[in-house]
């Protein structure tokens, strides 16, 4: 779940502004015993509820509602073949199709946090995507996200979003490729995220180079293992690239998928 609506516009310059429009934390201010700086709640949260040891993630961030803002961000183990992983980075590298998909259900997570006020650990949210970092194949990652404060009035304040690499795990990132699991007493509101989902209408991904490099190699008739010799690049990543085409355009198969490219005027 991301932190407010203004994350679900793709910044002019990515490499200067995050995706999600996340800014830095300014530094820290002396500390207030009766009004707790937000690095002591969630430092604490974090201990007392061991989530780190627990979760083992490669990248974790905490960040703050608000006013959109990133108060901490740590690589443990998230190699994406840049000099700096950051969060920045992260979303940089997502896929296209797979970036619009997580700011369609983010949005919609981020109407029922609100709405609804739901408390720490109310909701657990699980979501995977693909990444394409340089010098590599497609990576596959898991976010997992949830809130850990809300304020007196009941409003969503801090939130954890942390990621896992699980390329090993999946060969690709297929369709409804999120999980989101609710406390006791709001387990029905995940049929009212489904609701909401079904109401959405995603926007139309358009193709990315590569993805167009593809298509016009199977239109040749050349199996994955050919393009991937052809393309420099793995069987998989290619594999890959075609599960996220079907998915996208919402497929049944390659025939589908070729018929398609020529509606468009790909190839």
């Amino acid at each position: 779940m991301t932190t407010s609506a203004n994350f679900l516009t793709t910044a002019a310059k990515p490499e200067i502004n995050s995706l999600y429009g996340f800014k830095r934390k300014q530094p820290s201010q002396t500390p207030d015993i009766e009004h707790p700086s937000d690095e002591c709640i969630w430092q604490n949260f974090l201990v007392a509820n061991r989530i780190i040891h627990l979760l083992r993630p490669d990248f974790f961030m905490i960040y703050k509602f608000s006013k959109s803002t990133i108060l901490y961000e740590h690589n443990i183990n998230l190699d994406l073949h840049a000099q700096n992983v950051t969060t920045q980075k992260i979303m940089q590298y997502l896929t296209p199709g797979d970036l619009d998909h997580i700011r369609s259900i983010d949005k919609i997570m981020i109407q029922v946090t609100t709405e609804r006020k739901l408390q720490p650990l109310d909701y657990v949210y699980r979501i995977c995507g693909n990444m394409e970092c340089p010098n590599t194949t497609l990576k596959r990652i898991l976010r997992t996200s949830f809130l850990i404060h809300s304020n007196a009035a009941g409003m969503p304040e801090l939130g954890f979003f942390c990621f896992h690499d699980v390329s090993t795990l999946f060969s690709s990132i297929r369709p409804k490729n999120y999980d989101i699991s609710f406390d006791y007493g709001h387990e029905h509101l995940k049929d009212e995220v489904m609701m909401r989902l079904q109401r959405l209408k995603l926007p139309q991904t358009i193709i990315t180079p590569r993805e167009l490099d593809i298509l016009r190699h199977i239109d040749k008739g050349m199996s994955s293992k050919e393009i991937a010799s052809c393309l420099f690049i793995s069987k998989t990543t290619v594999d890959t690239h075609r599960q996220n085409m079907l998915r996208k355009w919402d497929l049944p198969n390659t025939a589908a998928l070729l018929k398609r490219a020529r509606e468009e005027d790909w190839i």
